[in-house]
Formats: C-alpha cells, structure tokens, sequence
C-alpha cells in the first residue's frame, strides 16, 4: 500500500485482512473519527450510558475489525459500526444490570435516585433492543434504518445512500418504524 495517499476504507480493510499492517494504521486513521463522533452520537441518544465515546468507539472497532464481517464499501462499513456500537451499549447495559443484581462487584451506596434512574434506562436500552430485534423479523430494513440513525448517528441522507434509497423513502421508513416501536415498547 502507498502511504503518501488516502485510500478507499474498502480497499484498507482487503489490505488488512491479507496481512498489511500499514493498511490497518491508515484504516484507523481514516475512520477513528468518524466511529468517535457516532459513539458520542449514540451516547447522547442514551441517557445513564456509563461508556465514554472513547470507550465505546474502542470496543466498537475492535469488534468490527475482529469479525469475519467483509464489508464491501465505505458504506457497508459503517452499517456494521452502527450495529457494532449498538452491540456494545446492550452488552454494558446487560452487564450492569446483572452486577446490580447481586454480581461480583462489592456492593457500594449510592444516591438512591441516581442508581434507580441507572437502572431504568438499561432496562429501557435492553427493551429498545427486544423491540428492535421484533421488528428486524416483521421488516428487516425498517429496523437496519432506525439502528443506523439511533445507534450509528447517521443522517438521512447517510442512510438513503448507504441503503441505496431514496430520501423521501428514509423519512418514510423513520415514521413508520418509530410509530411501531412506540407501540411495541408501550406494551
């Protein structure tokens, strides 16, 4: 690989996989970023996370680089980064919901509120992720649309490109996916 020039994220991560090193420094390069910006996104969204989007971005790239997921273009990439970052949020939150339910952690006092609050909104982030699974098996595309905006802090026009729809088709599928997961986590 020539490191004098910015290369496609499709073409570092095919260098990679063969066994470039140079090619894994230029990807990180490349895309830390951008994986950074849709952690704090992703964060935002979530109110309670105990991840810092450096936290988050970290774990993310490490699962994505570590699976056998070939990604096909630069868009492709970060549809799986999106469900990468969507992974790693239910795994802490499952995580700290099983500590505070008599895990190995030394039980610690705290503010009552604030640890009732925590709770909440990891049970709410595991239901959200129920939620998201029912709807992948009612329409698979309206769920990959809502993980991309919530969890991988794509914007409208990211996602018609990265799905190869229309504008008009995203804000459809937005509404109507929301309107189901309302319905669904009102239940």
């Amino acid at each position: 690989m020539d490191a004098s020039r910015p290369a496609d994220i499709t073409v570092l991560l095919s260098e990679w996989r063969q066994g470039d090193p140079v090619a894994l420094d230029a990807l990180m390069r490349q895309v830390y970023a951008n994986v950074h910006s849709i952690a704090a996104r992703s964060l935002r969204a979530m109110p309670g996370a105990t991840l810092s989007a450096t936290d988050l971005a970290h774990e993310a790239l490490l699962r994505l680089l570590g699976s056998e997921v070939e990604c096909v273009d630069r868009h492709h990439f970060f549809r799986v980064a999106a469900q990468a970052t969507r992974q790693v949020l239910i795994d802490a939150a499952r995580k700290r919901l099983a500590a505070k339910r008599g895990g190995d952690a030394p039980r610690v006092e705290l503010d009552e509120a604030r640890q009732v609050a925590a709770n909440d909104d990891d049970a709410r982030l595991l239901h959200v992720d129920e939620a998201l699974r029912d709807l992948a098996v009612r329409n698979a595309r309206h769920a990959q649309v809502i993980e991309m905006v919530y969890f991988g802090g794509l914007d409208r026009a990211e996602v018609a490109a990265a799905l190869g729809l229309s504008d008009t088709t995203v804000d459809r599928d937005l509404r109507l996916a929301r309107a189901w997961l309302k319905t669904a986590l009102a239940s």
